[in-house]
């Protein structure tokens, strides 16, 4: 049998979606070292044994709810190529708008160093995405989950930006501020996706992606108790015109305004996604 037929037998006989036969091309190209080109030149070749063994194992977990990320160990994101695997929240496309929002604050500040910290770094994406695109940015992320910091940390001395990103252990629901209690005042930017996804909608959440950690979801009954710790410590890391920004769930947009007020900070705002979707806030600190 060809490639090409292996390929489709194996969507076949596991029921893949559409999205999910990609993603098993992208298995292929990832185990194989091919360009997209590549994969589709080879089509019509007769496949190895040892290849068709991988788009079976692929598709088997693929079938299964496995993301392709964990599959390759690895996922795209703005020009990277991050560390992820079990435990590790996989990024995802609507965080690359967060990075770009802050990226413009960094822009419009004109210093020749900013400081960031990303509150709920999980795999590492935007501080790595942050420094990587900007000489200026030095980023601590900071999360709780030791899977996660390995990951970054590997992620960050692939792309060789150990020396301006470095990543803390610590819980953000309780004292965080304590494992970077050196940023207090100095941070021009706090940026955080944190777990927003609150009891009405975690069944769904779950399900469509069941082999994530549920910790990196839910975000409490509300899906407010992460923004409420960070909100709240918030002002005093930030030096006075330093910038919040935060992904949001939509429906708790209004809540994220009333929580800026009511820690101090100003032009408090939200802006939508490629949907329309309420997904991101910011704020600052007055002077």
């Amino acid at each position: 049998m060809t490639l090409g037929q292996i390929i489709a037998d194996a969507r076949s006989r596991k029921h893949l979606s559409a999205h999910q036969q990609v993603d098993l091309e992208d298995v292929v190209i990832s185990a194989c070292a091919w360009s997209r080109a590549g994969l589709l030149s080879r089509l019509s070749d007769p496949c190895s044994a040892l290849l068709e063994d991988i788009v079976r194992k692929a598709a088997d977990q693929l079938s299964s709810g496995k993301p392709a990320e964990y599959i390759m160990g690895h996922a795209a994101f703005l020009g990277l190529q991050l560390h992820v695997g079990p435990g590790v929240f996989v990024p995802r496309p609507e965080t690359e708008m967060l990075v770009l929002l802050a990226e413009q604050a960094v822009q419009a500040m004109h210093a020749s160093e900013t400081t960031i910290l990303d509150v709920c770094s999980g795999s590492g994406a935007i501080g790595l995405a942050l420094a990587s695109r900007l000489p200026s940015v030095r980023c601590t992320g900071l999360d709780s989950d030791a899977a996660c910091i390995s990951c970054a940390e590997a992620s960050a001395q692939e792309a060789h930006l150990e020396q301006r990103v470095r990543f803390v252990r610590a819980n953000v629901l309780s004292s965080w501020g304590l494992a970077v209690e050196d940023l207090k005042g100095h941070l021009d930017i706090v940026v955080s996706n944190p777990p927003y996804v609150r009891e009405e909608r975690l069944a769904e959440a779950c399900s469509s992606s069941p082999c994530e950690p549920v910790r990196a979801l839910y975000g409490g009954p509300s899906g407010l108790s992460f923004y409420r710790r960070i909100v709240a410590q918030a002002y005093d890391f930030l030096h006075p015109g330093g910038e919040l920004l935060l992904e949001i769930d939509d429906g708790l947009e209004d809540h994220i305004l009333e929580l800026f007020s009511k820690y101090g900070m100003k032009d408090g705002y939200w802006q939508p996604d490629f949907q329309g979707l309420p997904r991101y806030a910011g704020a600052r600190r007055g002077r």
